[in-house]
């Protein structure tokens, strides 16, 4: 007789009522290797991994197409698959086939590990990453928008010249109603800004239709409508996914999300926008607890801690329960390696329904706080209105991180996440409302001295440092020319300008404190920077 008989057959995951998930066994005979990136992944995607000296590894690579087929052929749905976790979301009302599907040599209980399967590393592109800043900055008139902008000191990058230009933003909502019409987003669809998007809920085939959350959350990110709002990175690049259904609450949702962030990142977006979150649902028997905020347990909260190892950032709602008896973030907002964000009113006062943390497992949440409260977007009927949530402070921190990044295109995502987070005016002190506070974007900024946008390879050579009354500067590359200096101290403010020729001498004044100053030079095309500290 054979053993496999006796055995009893192990439960399925019960996601949704007849709806089930699976974890395969291997990507074996899948047709793909991780050196042939270009086969399953865009070279943007694959670039973006390479600027940051990551690898395309198996987790990348899609799923096995038989194995697939093999659960259709048992007359199962299939409804989602995801290569990132390796498995299946399946519906079918035939319990009998759904508790044998385990004694199929493909199908496992765990999560394939694919740390010990080969890994690739992109050679490093060509060109730049990101746009270039303007040499003549833009003069934003912020209208309603301009508390939410001046809190994070976002308007400080923008007048540098920095606009999110070259950033891909991907959405992950509800839906976009109405928002190619919509006067927020005329100047962005007339530049081909919004470069995709798709459905990832089977009940809804179009973007455009359905709920408006989406939308609104992208005017945050992207409006360019002067005296009325303009959004945190007003040139970047958006892809939308649809991937909540506004209609129902269930945990078929978290491989819908799934589902996006792996388009997203096959589409070579930068960094992820989630104005959701997941709690409980409208069958109770699969609602999670709170013990299940730990990163580690619901899928989409995995997923979400994948996201930095690809290159990208993910920033996320903490939610919208610090009223409620939950009170918690949820996932997938207790994820590793991302930013989640919390609520504060014009103030930077707390909102009172900001979901509070830590995780489960005593990590702080969330991470940093943006303007939730009486925050400014487009309304469906061609408006702008103020609305509530954490749906609005995630999308304020995810355009100024574009504009950050696209100032120091170099840092890789968990830098300049581990940056953001240091600009926070709770930094020294974090808690589990604010997490670290609201992040000064002109600090981060002025902290970061690796080579901003344009660039040459290389560092600026300044020294001796510590200096005393003069210092001898070299462009990267031992550019000569002549060139703009300048002298920052470590809150923004410049205490000194001059025009110089490099590489050379210059004599500083003798009124110049003591202490560390950012210098900077400039030639109209080229940018460097470096610390220098006056005895």
């Amino acid at each position: 007789m054979c053993l496999l008989l006796l055995l009893p057959a192990l439960q399925a995951q019960r996601i949704a009522p007849d709806t089930y998930w699976f974890f395969f066994a291997d990507k074996t005979g899948n047709g793909y290797t991780v050196d042939q990136p270009e086969a399953f992944l865009s070279q943007r995607s694959i670039d973006r991994r390479a600027w940051q000296s990551l690898p395309v590894d198996a987790s990348d690579l899609p799923v096995t197409s038989r194995y697939v087929d093999s659960l259709a052929s048992l007359g199962l749905n299939v409804l989602h698959v995801s290569k990132w976790l390796n498995g299946a979301l399946v519906e079918s009302s035939n319990q009998q086939v759904i508790d044998t599907l385990y004694r199929l040599s493909f199908v496992d209980t765990v999560r394939w590990d694919h740390a010990k399967e080969p890994r690739y590393y992109p050679p490093p592109p060509s060109g730049k990453r990101f746009g270039n800043p303007y040499n003549v900055p833009p003069t934003y008139r912020y209208g309603f928008s301009s508390e939410q902008i001046l809190q994070l000191k976002l308007d400080y990058l923008h007048e540098q010249g920095y606009t999110g230009d070259g950033v891909t933003i991907a959405v992950l909502d509800a839906g976009f109603y109405r928002m190619p019409e919509l006067p927020a987003f005329t100047s962005a669809y007339s530049t081909d800004q919004v470069i995709a998007g798709k459905s990832f809920v089977k009940e809804i085939g179009q973007v455009y239709a359905a709920h408006s959350h989406g939308m609104s959350v992208s005017s945050i990110l992207i409006a360019n409508w002067p005296d009325n709002l303009v959004g945190g990175a007003p040139d970047a690049r958006l892809a939308l996914a649809l991937t909540e259904n506004p209609y129902s609450e269930t945990r078929v949702e978290e491989y819908s999300w799934i589902a996006g962030a792996e388009w997203a990142d096959s589409l070579g977006a930068d960094i992820l926008n989630t104005s959701l979150g997941y709690t409980e649902f409208d069958d109770s028997t699969t609602n999670f607890t709170y013990a299940d905020m730990d990163g580690i347990t619901a899928h989409i909260s995995v997923a979400n801690g994948m996201t930095a190892a690809k290159g990208m950032i993910s920033v996320t709602s903490a939610g919208n329960s610090g009223n409620d008896p939950w009170r918690h973030i949820g996932a997938p907002a207790d994820a590793t390696n991302i930013l989640s964000v919390g609520a504060v009113d014009q103030a930077g006062l707390l909102a009172s329904f900001s979901s509070r943390g830590p995780t489960y497992d005593h990590r702080i949440k969330p991470e940093v706080s943006a303007m939730g409260a009486l925050t400014a977007v487009q309304a469906t009927d061609s408006t702008a209105r103020l609305g509530y949530g954490t749906s609005y402070s995630s999308p304020m921190i995810a355009g100024a991180t574009a504009v950050l990044w696209q100032a120091y295109p170099a840092l890789t995502a968990t830098e300049l996440m581990r940056r953001i987070i240091e600009a926070g005016d709770r930094y020294n002190a974090p808690d589990t409302e604010y997490g670290y506070g609201i992040p000064n974007f002109r600090t981060a900024f002025w902290a970061i001295t690796s080579t901003g946008v344009p660039s040459l390879t290389g560092q600026l050579k300044a020294y001796p440092n510590p200096f005393t009354t003069y210092i001898y500067l070299e462009a990267p590359g031992n550019l000569g020319g002549t060139y703009r200096m300048q002298l920052f101290d470590i809150h923004g403010r410049m205490v000194y300008a001059t025009e110089i020729s490099a590489p050379g001498r210059t004599d500083l004044p003798e009124n110049i404190s003591p202490g560390m100053y950012i210098l900077q030079l400039d030639n109209g095309a080229e940018y460097f920077r470096t610390r220098i500290i006056r005895q």
